[in-house]
């Protein structure tokens, strides 16, 4: 009674495989590069609950769009200034972007302008380490400041979009939410919280951090105040004494002192 057991439960084994077969060879792959769904597989919305082919179709390389990249005008002379600019004590340039001109932008235009403002900073770079290297004056030195005053700004601008969108969806200023918190050298600091497997109150590496400040440490948070506000007054003073020094050798000077 055994063998007949056998054999019945491999017929119907090798009828299953035919049948996977015959649905199999019915997606052909001459069609489309585009056409899964012909073949039980769906483009966006992922396979079909029918059997996957065998033999899933080429995509071809023509089917889709070329790397976009920058055009390659003058090569590795874009890390320099303008051949006519060459040899010229001052260059004229533009005012720094303000926050107010870089929140009229939509954020496809900041991304732009924040790798065109790199790339100019690149080049002022490599102009100024150039200019050290050839021991000449470089022609007009404040254009790094414009451009850094710039990215900065368009930093702040992204920033305070990110910090109100974040705001309307989730109700937090942070991306990361934390609190301000003082530790045992009684330094505040801003500490941001963190996910555990376990709660705080069992966490063991939790509990060992001190978000305290002893008694006998306040004296001692006393004079390193007092040590800071020093140094501070100290320089202030040593930058007057450099400025009416300057003012005295160089009468021509118009310098603030205060």
């Amino acid at each position: 009674m055994a063998l007949p057991s056998s054999a019945g439960r491999m017929f119907s084994l090798c009828r299953r495989f035919q049948n996977i077969l015959k649905v199999s060879s019915s997606c052909k792959p001459q069609h489309s590069a585009l056409s899964f769904d012909k073949c039980n597989v769906g483009l966006y919305g992922g396979p079909s609950p029918l059997v996957y082919p065998l033999s899933l179709p080429v995509i071809s390389v023509q089917s889709f769009r070329n790397l976009h990249t920058t055009i390659s005008r003058r090569g590795l002379d874009e890390f320099f200034d303008f051949p006519e600019n060459r040899g010229e004590t001052s260059v004229k340039s533009g005012a720094p972007w303000t926050a107010k001109q870089l929140r009229t932008k939509s954020n496809e235009d900041l991304h732009k302008l924040w790798y065109v403002l790199l790339k100019e900073k690149n080049m002022l770079l490599t102009l100024e380490q150039e200019s050290k290297r050839q021991r000449l004056q470089m022609p007009s030195p404040e254009r790094i400041r414009k451009v850094e005053r710039s990215m900065i700004r368009l930093e702040t601008v992204v920033n305070e979009r990110e910090t109100a969108l974040r705001l309307l969806q989730t109700g937090q200023e942070k991306g990361r939410p934390g609190a301000w918190r003082k530790n045992q050298f009684g330094h505040v600091y801003w500490y941001r919280f963190k996910e555990y497997a376990i709660p705080w109150y069992m966490n063991r590496h939790y509990k060992r951090k001190q978000f305290y400040t002893q008694k006998f440490v306040e004296p001692h948070i006393r004079l390193r105040i007092e040590k800071h506000l020093r140094e501070k007054a100290r320089k202030r003073n040593l930058e007057k004494e450099k400025v009416i020094k300057l003012m005295e050798k160089f009468p021509q000077m118009k310098v603030s002192t205060s």
